[in-house]
């Protein structure tokens, strides 16, 4: 329920902009790009296909990161320490290289970052350099205001992108979707008290190395929504966390 809660408020909030900017006619670009650009279809000589690629800044992803357990959002009691009051996801992408086929369609490979923050409820902490997942509870006299799990992940996405043809306001609609894979770089617990102030631990705490899954794109000229369902287990080699598995939905500007 709360899923589709935070689905409807994006979706209202990303046709409400939509309709607004339009209106407006604003023209907000969040694209950075350093190398051959996929340049707009009003340039009259374009040939296709045609490649593009180099540094870029955009397909910026903001929003949610839930956890499924065996389908249900409800974890099993084996996957209780990863209960969590806050989540969230965050990436983009820093470099390109794709081939525009024609007006309406590219295809193109990217490589950028992601990373996944879940506030934990419970007063735990995840073992390091320990398989398979292990945790231990923290010392109950201590009173702690923050514990915070994150994974850090190089993405590299596959995208097929259609677009239509162009508005009398001379935007389009689009849609992009794929296969996203990531290796993982690092996994990182904050915990945050009074009487022990910060403290960071690093390790990989059993996070998948390799992580893949689908992923869909739809948004209007340089903004949308995005959803991606990773269908491997968030950790490797531990047996009772198979089956706990990440979902992430929200925001996407810069495509």
């Amino acid at each position: 329920m709360i899923t589709k809660k935070l689905a409807l408020l994006f979706s209202s909030l990303f046709i409400g902009l939509s309709l607004s900017f339009a209106q407006k006619n604003v023209d907000i670009d969040f694209d950075i790009n350093i190398g051959k650009d996929d340049k707009s279809s009003e340039e009259s000589d374009l040939k296709y296909p045609r490649s593009f690629g180099g540094l870029t800044f955009t397909r910026i992803d903001w929003g949610f990161s839930r956890l499924s357990d065996e389908g249900s959002f409800t974890l099993s009691e084996n996957n209780q320490f990863m209960s969590y009051k806050k989540s969230s996801n965050f990436g983009f992408d820093i470099a390109q290289y794709g081939v525009r086929l024609n007006d309406n369609f590219k295809i193109y490979l990217s490589a950028g970052f992601e990373w996944n923050y879940w506030r934990l409820k419970n007063d735990i902490l995840i073992k390091e350099s320990v398989s398979p997942v292990t945790v231990e509870p923290l010392n109950q006299d201590v009173d702690y205001k923050k514990n915070v799990f994150t994974s850090t992940y190089m993405r590299v996405p596959l995208t097929f992108e259609w677009r239509s043809n162009v508005f009398q306001n001379k935007k389009r609609l689009k849609i992009a979707f794929g296969a996203m894979t990531g290796v993982l770089m690092k996994g990182t617990q904050r915990l945050k008290s009074e009487e022990n102030g910060k403290q960071k631990f690093k390790d990989t705490f059993n996070l998948q190395t390799f992580q893949y899954g689908p992923f869909i794109r739809f948004g209007y000229e340089n903004a949308g929504i995005y959803a991606k369902y990773y269908m491997n287990d968030l950790f490797e080699k531990s047996p009772n966390q198979e089956g706990l598995r990440n979902l992430a939905f929200g925001l996407t500007f810069g495509f």
